[in-house]
C-alpha cells in the first residue's frame, strides 16, 4: 500500500511539472516571441495618392491642406502643440488650409485649441478611421484635389518637423 501511494504521489508531482511548463511556454510565446502583429492592433495609415475622405470639405480651394488628426485626450497631440502653432505662422499668406480634425464635438476641438492658444484652422468632426488612420496625432498633407501628398504619425522629430515645412513649402507635387 505505501509503494502504491509512493507511485501517485511521484505521478501527480510529474504531472504539476508538466502542467507548469505548458502555462510557462504558452505565456513565452504570447508575450515575448509572438509573431509580428499577434497580439498588437494593426496601424493604419494613409495612402499617398489616395483622396482624403473628409465629409463637407473642399480641397479645390485652396493649392494644399494640412489636416491634422488630433484628440483632447492625446498626449503626443498636446505635446505637438508648439509645432502645429509654427505651421500656423507658416502657412500665414499661404494658398494652404489647415484643418483640425478631432473625434470630439466640434466645440470640444475648438475649445480645446482655443485653450492651447492655437487659432488660424478650421475644426471639424469625423473619426480619424475616416482619415485612413488608427493614431493621433496625423499630419496630412493633401493637394488641391485633396489627395494625400505626404503623411506623418505621432510626434514628429526635429528632422520630421523640417519634412514637413519642406513639403508645404514645395511647388508642385511628389
Amino acid at each position: 500500500m505505501l509503494k502504491f501511494s509512493q507511485k501517485i504521489e511521484v505521478a501527480a508531482n510529474v504531472l504539476i511539472v508538466v502542467v507548469a511548463m505548458l502555462i510557462v511556454g504558452v505565456l513565452i510565446e504570447k508575450y515575448f516571441i509572438a509573431a509580428p502583429g499577434q497580439n498588437q492592433q494593426a496601424r493604419i495609415t494613409p495612402t499617398v495618392g489616395k483622396l482624403v475622405n473628409l465629409p463637407g470639405e473642399e480641397f479645390t480651394a485652396r493649392e494644399k491642406t494640412i489636416v491634422l488628426a488630433l484628440q483632447t485626450t492625446c498626449q503626443f497631440c498636446n505635446e505637438s502643440v508648439p509645432f502645429y502653432k509654427r505651421l500656423i505662422e507658416e502657412v500665414k499668406g499661404k494658398n494652404i488650409n489647415i484643418i483640425a480634425v478631432f473625434p470630439q464635438s466640434v466645440e470640444e476641438g475648438s475649445a480645446h485649441l482655443s485653450q492651447l492658444g492655437m487659432v488660424g484652422m478650421e475644426v471639424k468632426q469625423a473619426p480619424v478611421s475616416v482619415l485612413e488612420t488608427s493614431g493621433t496625432p496625423t499630419l496630412i498633407i493633401t493637394d488641391q484635389e485633396g489627395r494625400v501628398i505626404n503623411y506623418w504619425v505621432g510626434k514628429l522629430t526635429s528632422d520630421k518637423e523640417m519634412e514637413v515645412i519642406q513639403e508645404i513649402n514645395s511647388e508642385g507635387e511628389k
